[in-house]
Order: C-alpha cells, then structure tokens, then sequence
C-alpha cells in the first residue's frame, strides 16, 4: 500500500510545481516569455499530477 501514498504525493508535486516562483522564471526564459506556451505547459503539468491521483485511487480501490 506504499505505492498508492506515493503516486498520491507525487502527484500533488507535480500540481503545485507550477505554482513556484522559480517554475515559472525557467519556463518564461525556456519558451521565450510566451504567456500561451507557458499556460499550456502548467495546464500539462496539472493534468499529468491529476493522472497520479486518479492512477492512486483506481489502486486503492481495486485491492
């Protein structure tokens, strides 16, 4: 039951990540100041730690 807690958090990492200063001064330098660009990676980022937690609860449910 180790492997659910850890999806679990990871997730909610990867979710908040684009939250941080220091995120969003990489990824405005990386993609050239792209308001567009920058918003997609970080709606990508919520969607891939929201997919951590969904992966989390199917586990948990399943045994």
């Amino acid at each position: 039951m180790v492997l659910p807690v850890f999806l679990v958090i990871a997730g909610l990492i990867v979710m908040t990540q684009p939250r941080t200063k220091r995120w969003q001064s990489r990824m405005s330098a990386h993609l050239g100041h792209d308001e567009r660009r920058i918003k997609q990676r970080a709606n990508t980022f919520r969607l891939l730690g929201l997919g951590f937690i969904l992966t989390a609860l199917s586990i948990w449910v399943r045994s």
